[in-house]
């Protein structure tokens, strides 16, 4: 079953490199970039998306209050966010993300986190 995502990032290069990178990957069926989790677009019959991925470089409890909103409006999915300081790896792992990885890490790291997260497909 596909998976959809949606990143949740300041427009710039980070945002725009996650999406292509998310995008690309075969098990992401579509993707979503915005500056805000109240910016993606809500219809009645779309679960949401399966993963979210946050940048988590902002100051402590922004990452706590953008962790949690995003696990309220979608509880079903699965979250990862990206930190630049070690304070706001423990922010993000407070506020109950499903992953926390450090910015700059190589693509493929990035890759495997998201696939261990995303449902496997039933065979």
């Amino acid at each position: 079953m596909p998976a959809s995502a949606v990143i949740i990032a300041p427009p710039g290069p980070l945002r725009d490199g996650l999406h292509a990178l998310v995008g690309a990957m075969p098990q992401i069926d579509r993707v979503w970039a915005v500056g805000d989790v109240s910016a993606v677009p809500v219809t009645g019959s779309d679960p949401g998306p399966t993963l979210v991925v946050l940048d988590g470089d902002q100051a402590g409890e922004k990452v706590r209050r953008m962790v949690r909103r995003a696990r309220v409006r979608w509880p079903q999915a699965r979250t990862i966010v990206l930190v630049g300081t070690a304070a706001q790896h423990q922010e993000a792992e407070l506020a109950g993300a499903d992953g926390v990885l450090f910015q700059g890490l190589p693509a493929g790291r990035l890759v495997a986190a998201i696939v261990k997260l995303l449902p496997q497909p039933v065979i």
